[in-house]
């Protein structure tokens, strides 16, 4: 469909700017140029937004709806993991065991079902888009489902089990039913690489991050059935939702934190640990739960079973599971607070004292406020930097609760220092790996840390595929991050500042669309510019075309509706042109689709000797979007125009705004004032050039 008018487009872009239209100035405000009169447009036209027909059929089956929001009849299938596992520090190897529950609630009857095995990455002759790292993946030693043994082999000797890559095909005796739940028992090992593609794995042997590192359910969703994409180093991860319990043995001085809350402390650690635990779960300063000193005495855990730990964790309502071992690191907490839990928001069981946790849920304080645990591991030769990273912690979660509309749901978060292993940041529930960022500043830092905590509501609350559509989750997330920068970073507008690589790729001509599977983006900037800065400067251009309190209720809706459930790209598109109350398929079209780039440009200003001017605006891109204009002139006059979307949808290149001469000698043009067009050249926006 051809978009309708933005009725509210001018009025959005004056009140953003603070500037009046003033009456009587403007002798002609919509003279399109005289070529536009002829039959067939002067340029490209965005076509409709095509839903796919498995999309359609979810929402003619009430799956999912047209406004976007998930439908009546909305179903999901779950997962029930009880893990465990021991890991030997010098050796690196991994002994685990899972018994998986897999509840099956479509309406289609499953012969098969997959598994990720992500370390599979690891194996030789495995597919992978970059070198990594050969360790010999994942060893099966035994898998039976419902109880009865299987035996590797392929399809056509019946049920049993196959693994190509990093996914495995198991064939149940009995066909899985609606409403059946398969019981699977797999034991395996792996030995942990150093650098697993950037995302977990050792330093030194001293500290561990271990992630994607069981046998895990591939998502059978309501669109598109099995979604079982191999994992191949680069695109992320689509994970279904469930319920977990971990049992992690490793060996006496060494603390484990993980996704979950920790159910034994006092089995674990000293009871000096304990008190500075509680201390910190009410805290607003850094409370230092072990240091140097205190590892080497061997008072931060108890002595253990023949000098073996076991932490037990469970959590409920995640889509991953993730730990963190270490001797050695430094451990500070302290605690943010998020407010009242909202409707729908999972309460785990509390372990921090019944002071702390009363019927409010884990983390709640006496008034009823949510009090979320901040835990920070590092090292101090390694990160110096760090001193202060508890504190970005504490910051981001407590903005992006707000922000959000949408408080941290679990009862910690935990950060770690990642140094060989990473240098950016990688999420997974309640945790996240981040490098040391040695010899950098301490915002770089901040922004780091506000990302990865910004990923616990996109893609850990609201499901999104990341290996699919990337810009879901990271372009969200480098605009939550932005809004955590202007907040507590102020004196930059970082989400300008963000676009510039965007512009830089786009100017080049590398973009590819935002639309295609991680894995599918040839070499270079692409993939990084349609996942991050491109997403984020969308959304602060739709933001500005909506109005900031319009699109700000779509966004909190989107996270609500969709929290702990799979969206599609669709589901994001509907849930904001209900807001817009427009079809806005020009600007999804243009920018989500393609690779248009917009280009406004002040082409000319003819001044008139007796004052005034007529300004020629000309579209030198092909990118849909509306234009603001601003005009100063030399008898103080400062006001702004609105060139409405729907001139450029009607196949207009160009526009002229006649200025009145009572307003006197026109001095200057700029084309959006705010900077939040996804413009990719703004050289051209200002008259004269160079001002």
């Amino acid at each position: 469909m051809i978009a309708r008018p933005n009725e509210r487009s001018a009025a959005v872009g004056l009140r953003a700017a603070g500037l009046p239209l003033v009456a009587g100035l403007l002798l002609s405000s919509a003279t399109p140029s005289p070529a536009a009169a002829q039959e067939l447009p002067l340029r490209a036209l965005p076509a409709p937004i095509e839903e796919s027909r498995a999309f359609r059929q979810a929402v003619q089956r009430a799956w999912r709806s047209e406004d976007g929001s998930p439908g009546g009849g909305y179903w999901q299938n779950w997962a029930g993991y009880d893990l465990k596992a021991t890991l030997d520090p010098e050796t690196g190897v991994v002994d685990g065991s899972v018994r998986i529950l897999y509840h099956h609630d479509a309406p289609v009857n499953l012969n098969t079902v997959y598994l990720h095995l992500h370390q599979n990455l690891h194996k030789e002759g495995v597919p992978r888009n970059s070198a990594q790292e050969v360790t010999g993946g994942v060893t099966i030693h035994s898998l039976s489902a419902d109880g009865e043994d299987l035996t590797e082999g392929p399809v056509a000797r019946g049920p049993g089990w196959e693994v190509d890559g990093t996914v495995m095909q198991v064939r149940p005796t009995i066909r899985v039913e609606r409403g059946d739940t398969v019981q699977l028992d797999i034991e395996w090992s792996f030995t942990v690489p150093q650098n697993g593609a950037g995302r977990m794995g050792h330093s030194d042997r001293e500290m561990y991050f271990i992630a994607y590192w069981f046998p895990k359910m591939a998502v059978f969703d309501n669109v598109l059935g099995w979604v079982a994409d191999p994992y191949l180093g680069n695109a992320e991860f689509y994970d279904e939702f469930g319920d977990y319990t971990a049992e992690i043995t490793v060996p006496a001085g060494w603390t484990v934190m993980a996704t979950g809350e920790l159910q034994n402390p006092e089995e674990v650690f000293s009871a000096i640990t304990v008190e500075r635990l509680e201390e910190a779960a009410v805290s607003d300063e850094r409370v230092v739960i072990a240091d140097r000193a205190s590892r080497d005495a061997g008072t931060v855990t108890r002595e253990g079973v023949d000098g073996m730990l076991t932490y037990r964790f469970a959590a409920n309502d995640v889509r991953d599971f993730a730990w963190t071992t270490s001797n050695v690191q430094r451990w500070d907490a302290a605690s943010a607070e998020v407010g009242p839990r909202v409707d729908g928001e999972p309460a785990p069981e509390c372990d921090a004292g019944e002071e702390a946790c009363p019927e409010g849920g884990a983390g709640s304080d006496v008034n009823g406020t949510r009090r979320v645990l901040v835990h920070s591991f590092w090292r101090e030769e390694r990160a110096p930097l760090w001193e202060d990273q508890w504190l970005y912690a504490k910051q981001s979660i407590e903005f992006h609760s707000e922000y959000t509309g949408f408080p941290y749901p679990w009862s910690h978060m935990t950060s770690v220092e990642g140094t060989d292993i990473i240098g950016g940041g990688m999420e997974f529930p309640m945790m996240t790996i981040i490098g040391p960022y040695t010899g950098q500043e301490p915002t770089d830092l901040f922004n780091v840390t506000s990302h990865e905590i910004g990923h616990m509501w996109i893609p850990m609350i609201v499901g999104t595929n990341e290996k699919r559509h990337a810009w879901m989750d990271e372009g969200a997330t480098t605009y939550l991050e932005g809004a955590s920068r202007m907040e507590l970073w102020p004196g930059v507008d970082h989400f300008r500042v963000e676009a510039r690589t965007y512009y830089q790729v786009a100017q080049a001509g590398l973009e590819q669309s935002m639309m295609r599977h991680g894995d599918y983006y040839e070499p270079g900037p692409a993939y990084g510019a349609a996942s991050y800065p491109k997403p984020a400067t969308l959304m602060v251009a739709l933001r500005q075309l909506m109005g900031r309190e319009t699109w700000e209720e779509a966004y909190r809706t989107f996270i609500r509706e969709w929290a702990y459930k799979h969206p599609t790209p669709f589901d994001f598109f509907n849930t904001f042109e209900r807001f817009a109350e427009e079809d806005l398929d020009w600007f999804w079209t243009s920018f989500y689709y393609e690779t248009w780039s917009l280009d406004h440009a002040v082409r000319s200003v003819t001044p008139r000797p007796t004052g005034g001017a007529v300004i020629r605006i000309v579209d030198e891109g092909r990118a849909i979007f509306p234009t603001t204009v601003r005009v100063q002139t030399q008898n103080g006059m400062d006001f702004v125009h609105e060139i409405d979307v729907e001139h450029w949808l009607q196949g207009n290149d160009e526009y002229e705004l006649d200025v009145a001469p009572a307003a006197g000698a026109v001095t200057r043009v700029e084309i959006d004032p705010q900077g939040y067009a996804p413009d990719v050249d703004r050289t051209n926006n200002f008259w004269p050039r160079g001002r």
